[in-house]
């Protein structure tokens, strides 16, 4: 591994992962036709992002510049946390998102009922489809499991907002 390749590119992808992050929520929050479920859920996607990105980058590219790889038990503890905290909620944000979706297009006549702050209806849905996930990861091979973990923390923070944001017609304009 070349650092001299490695530091740039992260030095690059962080600042544009803040910046594009920050553009959808400040769109999100200003715009009032943008205050509907999937659109907050866009912004809690995007937030999420900006701390999941806090808990990685700046750490990463610390270890980038130095030769000692040499970290306290508090802050790797600190780190992980926010790490796998920020998985938990991309991955449950995400549920919810597909419930919305869901709901939205097969019981539309329904939506308002079952989406509503005060209904927790898709809360045992998503708790599920979070917890089936961390079942059986013994036959993943552990070079597979550290690729998968950290493409979590590299590519979500910079194509979420693109994706699920920045792509949508009324946020364009």
């Amino acid at each position: 591994m070349n650092k001299s390749v490695f530091f740039p590119l992260t030095l690059v992808t962080y600042p544009l992962i803040i910046t594009v992050n920050l553009t959808l929520i400040i769109t999100i929050i200003q715009e009032k036709s943008l205050h509907e479920p999937m659109y907050i859920f866009i912004c809690n996607l995007s937030i999420n992002s900006l701390y999941g990105s806090a808990g990685f980058y700046p750490m990463f590219l610390n270890v980038l510049l130095s030769d000692i790889y040499v970290i306290s038990y508090a802050a790797c503890f600190t780190q992980a946390f926010v790490i796998y905290s920020s998985v938990l909620c991309e991955i449950t944000i995400l549920s919810v998102m597909a419930f919305d979706r869901y709901v939205a297009i097969c019981r539309p006549l329904h939506y308002h009922t079952l989406m509503s702050p005060l209904n927790h209806s898709c809360v045992p849905i998503v708790m599920f489809d979070t917890l089936y996930g961390w079942y059986d990861n013994d036959s993943v091979p552990v070079n597979a499991r550290n690729a998968m973990a950290v493409q979590f923390l590299v590519i979500p923070p910079l194509f979420n907002p693109i994706i699920y944001g920045l792509n949508i017609k009324k946020i364009q304009v």
